[in-house]
């Protein structure tokens, strides 16, 4: 029987696949139109060619595991989600998080109509083993301004163009975002609600964008604290 502590880590294979499917929707071109194949001897440039449009099929369909919100990590039971205290105080937490985070961010850019933003999964979980003891054992609001500000350092989100940031007030696309996961995951919600709730953080992120990017911009995490412990309820 194999050793599940040997198996690869396929987080990052994912967010590599995930990265190569950015880039050729970004770009509007495909690997063949600029990778110098017909350069190449007729059987290598045949070979390539056929590699290359394998690894462009598995970027464009590759499967995202994240999907749903991931709702297992999130979630004491089968009814009521967890406090973030509770989460980050698990043991082994670190890929449900990074799914969840991964997931609700999608969702959050799918509903400002900036879908083609590129998500990092792998920040992501760097971000919650990155979190101290004492971060850990803090309040909700305090821990979610630990991680928004995290995670934002991360870059967790990347590859924003002009066009997708111009979907937020401020052009605060990125802050908005991380801001809204973070509503939604403070808010009281069963799992029937979860989409309206993310939709919900989503519309109040925007409305608050311009103080919400201001505390960002300027690192303040007591103030970040403080607009969560205001309005996560309001979710």
């Amino acid at each position: 029987m194999s050793n599940p502590n040997l198996l690869p880590d396929v987080m990052p294979l994912r967010d590599a696949l995930r990265g190569l499917r950015h880039a050729l929707r970004r770009g509007g071109e495909t690997l063949l139109d600029v990778m110098p194949v017909g350069s190449l001897p007729r059987p290598a440039a045949e070979l390539a060619g056929v590699v290359l449009r394998e690894v462009g099929e598995i970027a464009k369909g590759v499967n995202d595991v994240a999907s749903g919100f991931a709702r297992f990590a999130l979630k004491a039971n089968d009814k009521q989600p967890e406090a973030l205290q509770k989460l980050t105080a698990k043991q082994g937490a670190e890929d449900a998080f990074a799914q969840s985070i991964y997931a609700a961010v999608q969702s959050v850019l799918r509903r400002l109509n900036a879908p083609s933003a590129y998500v990092s999964e792998t920040a992501a979980r760097a971000v919650f083993l990155g979190l101290t003891q004492d971060q850990r054992l803090g309040s909700d609001a305090g821990i979610a301004a630990d991680l928004s500000l995290a995670l934002r350092d991360a870059k967790v989100l990347r590859g924003v163009s002009a066009e997708d940031a111009a979907h937020v007030p401020g052009n605060s696309l990125e802050n908005t975002s991380i801001f809204a996961v973070m509503l939604w995951l403070q808010s009281n919600r069963n799992e029937a609600e979860d989409e309206a709730a993310l939709f919900s953080a989503t519309d109040l992120a925007v409305a608050l964008a311009s103080e919400a990017d201001a505390a960002f911009r300027a690192h303040d995490r007591k103030r970040l604290e403080a607009l969560y412990a205001e309005f996560a309820s309001h979710v």
